[in-house]
């Protein structure tokens, strides 16, 4: 009896041993400091941008393997999930969209945050206090300086550049007349404030321009309005340079653009410095580190325009921006 008793306690040893080590890795990592990457919900754009993150993590950040990745739905996030006290706090979180960043700018909790894929415009509504490293973000816009420098490449000497500005981008104006005029690109501009203005600046624009560049601002360019831009832009004979690859496909010429892979590579470096610093601080908030560059080859034929291939244009592009 004895002997079957001793058996019985040996093989429950075994078996709690085995369940221990079995739990050893979720024990362990529940003590680990946390990375909450929080996206805005289940569209492709914000699962790419987190898988384009995990995996970047894995190629660049070997000091990332104390830290739990940890992937959060808005959708599924509890109001309060912020204003938990103690460990249950990550350690940085990262927000992925408009309605994420929204979210934990409202929440006023004090863990550092990066704030990405958001339109440069949304930036007055977060707390980014440029003299704080507690909040940062990662931009889904292009710097204008690269978009001129795109259109530098292109353009001849004399050809002016059309810009049409609407409430999301008129505090660009100035910087953007100024940049112009630095890299010596002739620049023509007009301003709305509602759509119903903008066929009428339109048709000024075209009227007195070469080249039109199409600025991320909701009023002026919409599901309502491109059709019309492109259509009007390609009768005047004037190419427009786009800010994303759905309006090339759609008519632009061109455009320079940021995919979801090329943010997810410039978050991951940015986790990474934050990690290496200790959290010490984040960078100041930045425009896409890397892009990629569209041609419709066959609105530059129509348009009698020879152009080089995008891969060379992008070549080019980062030749000029020193990468």
């Amino acid at each position: 009896m004895a002997k079957h008793f001793s058996g019985t306690t040996r093989r429950c040893r075994r078996v709690l041993l085995s369940l221990l080590l079995s739990l050893y890795p979720f024990i362990a990592y529940s003590d680990s400091p946390t990375i909450w990457l929080l996206q805005s919900g289940e569209a492709p754009v914000y699962e790419q941008v987190t898988a384009s993150i995990l995996s970047s993590l894995d190629s660049i950040c070997a000091e990332c393997a104390a830290y739990q990745i940890k992937q959060l739905n808005l959708d599924d996030t509890p109001s309060d999930a912020l204003s938990a006290s103690g460990d249950s706090k990550p350690t940085l979180i990262v927000s992925i969209g408009v309605k994420a960043a929204r979210f934990v700018a409202s929440s006023q909790t004090p863990v550092p945050k990066l704030y990405t894929l958001i339109p440069y415009s949304s930036a007055a509504s977060l707390d980014l206090d440029e003299s704080s490293k507690n909040a940062s973000a990662i931009y889904l816009d292009q710097p204008y300086i690269r978009q001129l420098k795109l259109i530098k490449l292109i353009k001849t000497e004399k050809q002016v550049l059309g810009v049409l500005f609407g409430p999301a981008t008129s505090a660009l104006r100035a910087m953007l007349k100024m940049a112009a005029n630095n890299l010596k690109i002739p620049i023509a501009t007009e301003s709305v404030t509602e759509e119903a203005e903008v066929g009428p600046a339109l048709r000024r624009i075209l009227e007195s321009s070469d080249i039109l560049l199409a600025l991320p601002d909701p009023l002026v360019y919409n599901r309502d309005t491109i059709f019309n831009i492109l259509l009007s832009s390609y009768h005047s004979q004037i190419p427009v340079i786009g800010f994303s690859a759905s309006y090339v496909n759609a008519g632009a010429m061109l455009a320079v653009f940021s995919t979801p892979s090329d943010i997810g590579i410039h978050i991951a470096e940015t986790i990474r410095q934050f990690i290496i610093s200790d959290g010490k601080g984040l960078p100041e908030a930045e425009f896409p580190r890397y892009f990629s560059v569209e041609v419709n080859r066959s609105v530059a034929r129509s348009l009698d325009i020879d152009l080089p291939d995008s891969e060379e244009l992008k070549q080019r592009l980062e030749q000029m921006e020193g990468q």
